[in-house]
C-alpha cells in the first residue's frame, strides 16, 4: 500500500479531531431533533446543544452568545454581512472600502454590488501585502458605510493591523467587518474589546466539520441608517440549524481555546525552522518576509522551479498548494501575489505551506529535501 503524502495544506482544510467527531455523532443518530421544535424533548435536546456551542464559541473570542449567527461557512457569512449592510444603508451611503488582497469571496461580493450601484475602493497593498493606514484614512468619504479587511491573509499569512483599522472606523462612525477565517482559534481574538463590528469564521479550519461557520455581529453595531445590524441578520431566514455541525464547531472552538498558546508556540518554532533551512539552502524566498505573519502559513517562491511542476513531481510525498489558482488548462496568477507586485513568473513559482497540529519537524525535512532536490 502506498503511503499517504504528508499534508501541508491546513489553511485549506483540516481533519476532524476525534473528540469533535465523538461530540457530533449522537446528534446524527440519537438526538436528531430540530432545535426550533420547542414543544418536545427531542427539540429541547437539540436546542440545548446549540446553547452549549454558543457558550464554547463565546469563551474563545469573548463575544456575547446572542452575537453569534451560524452559517454554512465563511463565504456565506461574508456575502451576508456585506450585502445586508449595503442594502440597508442606501439612504445614507453606498461606499465600501476593501483591499486588492482580500479573499475572493469578498472581492466577488463587492463586484456584484458594484453592478447595482455600490462604489468600492480597492486599496493597494505594499510588497509585504500590507495596506497603508494613511491611505485608508484618506479613502473615507461621506458615503462610506463599511470597511471590509481580513485579519490574516489566506495565501501569505500576513496579519492586518486590525486594532488601528478598527479605531479609525470607530472614529469615522463606519462599520468594520473582518474575515477571521485564518485567525479564529489560532490567534488571540477579543470581539468585545476590539473595534470590530462583524467577524466571520469557519469550523473546518480548526479541526471541525465542513459546512458550518459563523458570523459575529456586535449588538451595538448600526448602519448609517441607524438600523441595528444584528436585527438585519436576524431578519434573514437562514433555515434549519445544522445541529451536528454546530456541536462540532463548538467542540472544536473549546479545544482550540485550551490549545491556543501551546499550538502557536510549537507551530512558530516549526515555521522558523523551515524559514532558516530554506534561507540557508538558497532554494526559496519568503513572500511577505518583512510583515507580521501568522506562523500557520508560509508562502514561498521556489528558486528555479515552477510551482505546478514541483507539485506534480512530488504529489506522492507532500501536499502543498500553489500560490496561484490553476486548472488543467490554465494557470492564473494569484491576485494576492499580483497585488504585492510579484511578476507572473515569481507568482507561478510560489507555493503555500500551511502548518497544523500533526505537523512535525521530520515531516518538514521531507518537504525540504523535495525543495532542495528540485530543478527546472
Amino acid at each position: 500500500m502506498n503511503k499517504e503524502p504528508i499534508y501541508f495544506d491546513y489553511a485549506s482544510t483540516t481533519p476532524v479531531k476525534q473528540e469533535v467527531y465523538e461530540a457530533m455523532s449522537p446528534y446524527f443518530l440519537d438526538h436528531y431533533g430540530n432545535a426550533s421544535s420547542s414543544t418536545h424533548r427531542h427539540g429541547s435536546i437539540a436546542s440545548n446543544a446549540i446553547d452549549k456551542a454558543r457558550n464554547q464559541i463565546s469563551k474563545l473570542v469573548n463575544c456575547k452568545e446572542n452575537e453569534i449567527f451560524f452559517t454554512s461557512g465563511s463565504t456565506e457569512a461574508i456575502k451576508l454581512a456585506i450585502s445586508q449592510v449595503f442594502y440597508n444603508s442606501l439612504d445614507n451611503g453606498n461606499h465600501i472600502i476593501t483591499s486588492k488582497a482580500e479573499h475572493k469571496a469578498v472581492l466577488d461580493t463587492c463586484k456584484d454590488l458594484e453592478k447595482i450601484g455600490a462604489q468600492v475602493t480597492y486599496l493597494d497593498v505594499d510588497d509585504n501585502g500590507k495596506i497603508d493606514i494613511n491611505l485608508l484614512q484618506h479613502s473615507f468619504v461621506e458615503d462610506t458605510i463599511l470597511v471590509a479587511l481580513m485579519h490574516v491573509n489566506n495565501e501569505t499569512g500576513v496579519i492586518a493591523d486590525i486594532d488601528d483599522i478598527g479605531a479609525i472606523c470607530k472614529k469615522k462612525n463606519v462599520l468594520f467587518f473582518t474575515d477571521a477565517t485564518q485567525s479564529y482559534g489560532k490567534l488571540p481574538l477579543n470581539f468585545q474589546e476590539e473595534n470590530i463590528d462583524l467577524l466571520c469564521f469557519n469550523a473546518h479550519k480548526i479541526y471541525g466539520p465542513k459546512g458550518i461557520g459563523g458570523l459575529l455581529v456586535k449588538t451595538t453595531a448600526k448602519t448609517k441608517s441607524n438600523v441595528l445590524v444584528k436585527q438585519l441578520i436576524e431578519s434573514v431566514n437562514l433555515g434549519t440549524l445544522n445541529v451536528p455541525g454546530i456541536v462540532g464547531l463548538g467542540k472544536a472552538s473549546e479545544l482550540a481555546m485550551t490549545e491556543l498558546e501551546s499550538n502557536y508556540n510549537r507551530i512558530h518554532h516549526l515555521n522558523s525552522y523551515l524559514q532558516v533551512e530554506l534561507y540557508q539552502s538558497k532554494r526559496a524566498a519568503v513572500n511577505g518576509l518583512s510583515a507580521s505573519r501568522s506562523p500557520y502559513i508560509l508562502n514561498i517562491q521556489l528558486i528555479n522551479q515552477d510551482a505546478e511542476s514541483f507539485i506534480l513531481k512530488n504529489k506522492n510525498s507532500v501536499s502543498v498548494s500553489m500560490g496561484s489558482a490553476c486548472n488543467s488548462r490554465l494557470i492564473e496568477q494569484s491576485h494576492v501575489l499580483k497585488s504585492m507586485g510579484l511578476s507572473k513568473e515569481k507568482a507561478d513559482s510560489s507555493i503555500r505551506i500551511s502548518f497544523g497540529s500533526p505537523t512535525t519537524q521530520s515531516q518538514l525535512d521531507v518537504l525540504l529535501n523535495a525543495i532542495k532536490s528540485g530543478n527546472n
